[in-house]
């Protein structure tokens, strides 16, 4: 199938492993010139060179885009490549975690930088052109805590400002919208990339369990009895970035498998 975005620049922040790494190579391999941000530049690196390897075109450049001076550079640095982005995947760490009784206002402070006003940011650095020429996806990597906010996991500035980030993706979609521009967020569930080993690692040993054990245990509650994958991620978001995902905006996609059980 076509999706219509080949020849597209794609910025992925988070680039250089996991999800975004995915959502990268994807978008690659959909014909996007793909521009890959992270934090080191070593990673990023190694992922430009394994995309290159499969034939996609892509660059990379270290910048924190939690941060606004480092997400003027990512996007400096995507024009410079390849033109200013036509896509724009925002994924970037959530912040520091912990339950709301252990954690600080420091804590909830970086969270909503990180959230929220790096996502304004970003949007506000890859808007222009995007208007210009009536065309352009923005979509944040964000998780299924927006449905159904997290109790297992101790995750108070996470659970408060992921919403946040949501109210503030619809009212751009509205924004945005009569520009040809769309607005989407993807939940992620419980994907398997080596922040979620480390993450469930964690959580085993306090239990008296292995990994594989307590992974087995969860994925049983599941109606997709596995783990999900950056690939699982990175085809709906390749789609939802698509030419012809242009009537959906505002909207919240979750990938895990099944296991929200909320109605909405």
């Amino acid at each position: 199938m076509d999706l219509g975005i080949s020849g597209k620049v794609a910025l992925v922040f988070g680039g250089s492993k996991g999800i975004g790494l995915g959502c990268a190579e994807q978008l690659a391999a959909e014909g996007c010139r793909v521009v890959l941000a992270a934090r080191t530049a070593g990673p990023v690196e190694d992922a430009v060179r394994a995309i290159a390897t499969k034939g996609g075109q892509a660059a990379g450049v270290a910048a924190d885009c939690t941060t606004k001076d480092g997400i003027a550079h990512a996007v400096a640095a995507a024009t410079a490549a390849f033109g200013p982005p036509d896509i724009l995947i925002f994924n970037v760490d959530s912040g520091p975690k912990g339950a709301f009784l252990d954690v600080d206002d420091d804590v909830f402070a970086a969270a909503h930088t990180n959230n929220v006003m790096a996502f304004r940011w970003a949007v506000q650095a890859v808007i222009p052109h995007m208007r210009e020429q009536h065309w352009g996806r923005v979509l944040t990597i964000g998780t299924n805590s927006v449905k159904q906010p997290h109790r297992k996991l101790p995750r108070a500035a996470q659970n408060t400002y992921r919403v946040g980030a949501l109210a503030l993706s619809k009212t751009l979609s509205a924004e945005l919208g009569p520009f040809g521009i769309t607005v989407n967020t993807l939940g992620t569930g419980a994907i398997a990339t080596e922040q979620f080993r480390e993450v469930f690692t964690k959580i085993a040993a306090a239990k008296g369990q292995g990994y594989e054990e307590h992974v087995a245990e969860r994925v049983a509650e599941w109606p997709v009895r596995r783990m999900g994958t950056p690939q699982d991620m990175a085809a709906a978001a390749a789609f939802l970035c698509s030419d012809l995902a242009g009537y959906i905006t505002g909207q919240v996609l979750v990938v895990d498998g099944g296991n929200i059980e909320s109605l909405q």
